[in-house]
Order: structure tokens, then sequence, then C-alpha cells
């Protein structure tokens, strides 16, 4: 007679189909034939480990809309491993700018043998979202450069992973303009009369520049002023109500809380124009920033005003309510652009004074010369009566004084606590901030995103 527990511990009675539910699953495999698992399908990873034989050279390909996936043609174009479009077909006259994600560069193109500037992205695409990010670039530049005080694109292409804009050339940008001529304030009506015109037809498409500054403006050899840079523009379309940060000297203060608007564009410039017309670089960060935005302008940048209508103007652009300022159309409306600007010639032409552009013989990393760009670098001047400090003195007056009378310079006051520290709109790190795009609020106005519940 079997035991109960022989039932159970006995896999070689489970034969019997009444103690089946007894046997165990190492028994029930017992008769089974094991088969070894299929072998693996290799597949060859290209990406990270291509064998030499695999290397085909990149060619160069369209990206403009009109002919996007289009291999480029040039008698002067090998295709060859070792060689470029950007190489063989344009002569590289000089770099005339570089900024953190490109240079520019006035080249000679071999088949017309024209100038041009090209925009050449310093590195390579980050992935499929950071080619189409630099691809939107293209395509809001060549649906907006129809107007006459819009850069013209040429074409644009991608080669070895990385975006080439072709464009017309220009003589110089503002900023360097600026840098060896005095602004007088009938250069200030004209600035505002084409920058307008600009923006207007912008703004009528739904578009927010968003980096409206004197380095962003060209001159071309005629005295047409002409927009440029459209990296981070923003479609007020879009779902998105975010928008990548400008310049912070030129930066509304709405914007630090998630309101675009079309008014940015006019408070940068007439943040730019109040620079432009009082030689004073605008401030980046601390009291200063806070107080020009609250309408609290220092004596020294608003007195340099004596036309009131300009002056009347500048103030109304740069209004703290966004909603109170002008829009573009209502800027070239005013009385003095409509009846006297639109029908005076072109102040900024070079055909009336040659701009010969020179390059400090002092060197050092700030000079231009020693990066190989003509790109200007406009030594900043303090902060009128900013804390304790005026102009009055030069540096080198100043430097004097301090050596021998400590007593007649007040120091800047230091930031203190925890100043509170914003990038607007991070992007996918934070590798990229600079002191452009680093904010210091010591106000007590509180941002919509500040979650610390405490006053600075």
């Amino acid at each position: 007679m079997t035991t109960e527990s022989e039932l159970i511990f006995s896999p070689e009675r489970t034969s019997n189909n009444s103690f089946n539910i007894f046997s165990s699953k190492k028994a029930s495999r017992r008769g089974a034939t094991l088969h070894q698992p299929p072998k693996p399908v290799s597949c060859r990873v290209f990406r990270y480990f291509t064998p030499a034989a695999a290397i085909r050279p990149s060619n160069a390909v369209s990206v403009s809309t009109d002919s996007y996936g289009i291999a480029l043609e040039s008698p002067f174009y090998t295709k060859s491993i070792t060689s470029t479009y950007w190489d063989e077909c344009f002569e590289h006259l000089e770099c005339i700018g570089r900024g953190s994600f490109a240079e520019v560069y006035k080249v000679r193109n071999k088949e017309d043998n024209q100038l041009y500037a090209i925009k050449r992205s310093l590195t390579k695409f980050r992935g499929k979202s950071d080619r189409d990010h630099k691809l939107k670039e293209v395509r809001f530049h060549e649906a907006l450069a129809t107007h006459q005080n819009i850069l013209k694109i040429i074409r644009a292409w991608e080669e070895r992973e990385r975006l080439y804009i072709q464009t017309e050339l220009c003589e110089s940008n503002l900023l360097e303009y600026a840098a060896e001529h005095s602004m007088t304030q009938p250069m200030i009506w004209h600035f505002l009369y084409q920058i307008s015109q600009a923006l207007d037809f912008l703004h009528s498409l739904y578009y927010v520049h968003m980096d409206v500054k004197p380095e962003n403006i060209l001159i071309t050899s005629d005295g047409i002023l002409k927009l440029c840079d459209f990296g981070i523009v923003h479609d007020l379309r879009s779902a998105s109500t975010l928008a990548q940060d400008g310049d912070a000297r030129y930066l509304a203060f709405e914007v630090l809380s998630g309101t675009i608007t079309t008014a940015a564009d006019v408070f940068s410039l007439g943040m730019a124009a109040l620079e432009l017309v009082s030689d004073y670089d605008m401030p980046v960060t601390g009291d200063l920033w806070s107080d020009i935005r609250g309408a609290n302008i220092p004596v020294e940048i608003i007195s340099v005003l004596t036309d009131m209508k300009l002056k009347e103007l500048l103030l109304q652009m740069i209004h703290a309510d966004h909603k109170l300022r002008p829009s573009a159309k209502e800027v070239l409306n005013s009385p003095t652009i409509r009846n006297q600007i639109c029908h005076m010639p072109s102040p900024f032409a070079f055909n009336q004074h040659r701009h010969e552009h020179t390059v400090s013989s002092i060197g050092g990393t700030d000079s231009p010369a020693s990066h190989g760009c003509r790109t200007p670098i406009k030594k900043p001047k303090r902060p009128p009566n900013y804390g304790g400090y005026h102009d009055e003195l030069s540096d080198d007056e100043f430097r004097l004084h301090s050596i021998h009378d400590k007593s007649r310079l007040t120091p800047p006051p230091p930031v203190v606590g925890d100043p509170l520290r914003v990038r607007l709109f991070p992007g996918d790190s934070d590798e990229d901030i600079n002191d452009d795009h680093i904010y210091f609020r010591k106000s007590p106005d509180q941002f919509k995103f500040d979650s610390s519940g405490t006053e600075d």
C-alpha cells in the first residue's frame, strides 16, 4: 500500500492519471526533447562600429524649401571623402563674426565670382531634434526674406552634419558702425523707421523676432538696414507658450513670466535706440536693469534726448506695461516718420563715407584679432550713477585716483543674499549658460515661476 508521502515525492508513480496533479515540473519534462535557442540575427551598427570599407563621402544636400534633399552640384565640387562643398566652391576671405553656435564668413563664390556671407554651424547636429530646430531658422528666414529690410537668403544646405546658410553680404552691422560713428537723433529716427518696417512685416505673419539688437541689424552699402538672425523666432500661432531667451540687455520684463507678444520686439527696438543715442551699454542684470524696466531711467541716458518727440516715442516703446506700447505700425505712423524721415535719404549710406574697419593693435584675449574674426567688441561703459561711479573721469584717471586717494571712489555694492538665478526656458543642458542669459533679481517682485514664496 502506497502512503500519501510516497505519492507526493515519487515522480515515478505519475504515470497513473489519477495522480497527475502531484507530478513535478522536472518529471514532466523528463521525456521532452530540448532544443537550442536560435542564434540571434547579427546586425551591423554603422553609427558606432562602422568599418573603414563602409565609409561614404557626406555630400552637400540642400535644405532650402524649393530644393530640399537635392544634392548640390558644381564644376568645382569633386564629392570626395576629404572634400566639402564649403571648401571647394568658395574662397574664404575672412571671418566677420562668431557667436556661441555659429560663425559667419565673407566668401567669394568661384562660379559667379560674387561676394556672399555664409553662416556655418560650429558644432554638428546633436540629433534629429537639434537638426529640426536649426532648420526652423531656414524656414523662418525664407518666409521673411522678401522684405527689403530683412537679410536676403540665397540658399541653405547641410554637409557633414553641419548647417550652412548663404546670404547677401552687407558692409557692417549697427554695433560696429556705432562704435566708429556718432549716432545723431535724426539717425535714430531713421533707424526706427527702417527696422519698424521689418518688424511690422514680421508681426503681420504672427512671428516675434525675440532678439532685436544692434548686432543683428546689418547695413548695406546704400544705407539700407536689414534685420537678421532668425534662430529664436517665436511663432505666435504655435501651441507652445514658451520662447527661447534673447539678449538680457534688450529683453522685456514680461518675457520672464512667459508673456510673449509682438510688444517684446518693440521694447527691444526702443532699448537698442536708447543705447545707440546715449552710447551707454545697457545692463545685463542688477538693480539698474530693473529700474530701466520700471521707467526709472538714469538722467545721463535720457538727458541726451533733446528731441522731445523722439524722447516721448522711446519712453512709450519701453513702457513697463506691454499693452500700452505702440505697435511697429504705430511707430511708422508717428508724424515725424510719416512727414519727414520717410522722404529723406538714408544717413547710413557707405557711399557717402566709406567705412574702414580698424583693429586695435593692443593684444589680449578680448581683441577681435585674437580669434581671427572682426566681430565688434564694444568696450562697455559703466552704468551711469550706479554704485557711486560717474563718467566724469576716464578709466586711467579712476585708476590713478584709486592709488592716491581711495576715499574718492565708492565700489559697487556687492550682491547680498542668495540672488535668484534665472535662465529663460532652459534647454537640454545648462552647459551652454553664459552671462548674457543669466539674470539676478533683487527686487521684491515675484515671478510666476518663483516657488520660493519668499522675497529677496
